[in-house]
C-alpha cells in the first residue's frame, strides 16, 4: 500500500470518528434534556394545615405519651413507679416518639400558616398573634429551625431510649422534650411572658 492512500484513509478514519462522537454528543444531550422535561416535578408541600393544627394533633399528643412514660409516685403509702412493662406498652411508645420525630419534618414547612383559625381580638397576656409569631419566624428562619432541630434530636434520642427499654433515659429525654418545647417557645410564642 501506498502512503498517500494510508493517510488519505486515516484522515477519513478521523473525519468519521469525530464526526460519530460529534452525534453521540449530540443524542445524549437531547435525551437528557428530553428526559429532564418528562421528569415529574417535585411536589411543593401543602400548607393547608397550620402549626397550631400540627401541634394540636401531633407534637402535644406524642409528647404527652412520652412524658407520662415514666413516673414516680412518693406517697405515705410508699413508692410507685410507672413504666412500660409489656412489648405493645413499648411499641406503642415508641410510636409516639416516632410522629414527634416525623412532625418535626412537617415544622419545617416554609410558608406554613401558623393558625387557620380567626386571631383573637386580644391574644392573652404575653402572647403572640399568629401574624407576629408567622412574621417573627420568617425573619429568624435560622433560629426557627435550630429549635425544631433540637426537637428532632431529642425525640431520636427518645427512640433509642425505648428501643433499649430504658425507662430512666426516658424520663431524662422526657426533660429534653419539655427544654427544646420551652425554647422555642420564649421565642415565638410569648418571648416576653
Amino acid at each position: 500500500m501506498n502512503s498517500a492512500y494510508l493517510s488519505v484513509s486515516f484522515r477519513k478514519f478521523k473525519f468519521f470518528l469525530l464526526a460519530f462522537f460529534c452525534i453521540v454528543s449530540v443524542m445524549s444531550f437531547i435525551s437528557l434534556t428530553h428526559g429532564a422535561e418528562q421528569r415529574p416535578q417535585t411536589p411543593k408541600f401543602s400548607t393547608d394545615l397550620s402549626l397550631a393544627e400540627i401541634m394540636e394533633s401531633i407534637v402535644m399528643p406524642a409528647a404527652g405519651v412520652l412524658w407520662n412514660a415514666v413516673s414516680v409516685d412518693v406517697t405515705v403509702d410508699g413508692v410507685s413507679t410507672t413504666e412500660p412493662e409489656t412489648d405493645e406498652a413499648w411499641s406503642q411508645l415508641r410510636w409516639s416518639a416516632v410522629n414527634l420525630a416525623a412532625a418535626t419534618n412537617l415544622l419545617l414547612i416554609e410558608g406554613m400558616p401558623i393558625s387557620n383559625n380567626p386571631p383573637p381580638a386580644q391574644p392573652p397576656l404575653g402572647e403572640l398573634t399568629p401574624d407576629q409569631t408567622a412574621a417573627l419566624r420568617k425573619d429568624n428562619w435560622q433560629a426557627w429551625t435550630a429549635h425544631v432541630t433540637v426537637l428532632h434530636d431529642v425525640a431520636m434520642q427518645a427512640i433509642k431510649a425505648i428501643d433499649a427499654k430504658d425507662p430512666n433515659a426516658i424520663s431524662e429525654v422526657g426533660g429534653g422534650i419539655d427544654a427544646a418545647c420551652e425554647g422555642c417557645h420564649k421565642q415565638f410564642w410569648y418571648p416576653e411572658g
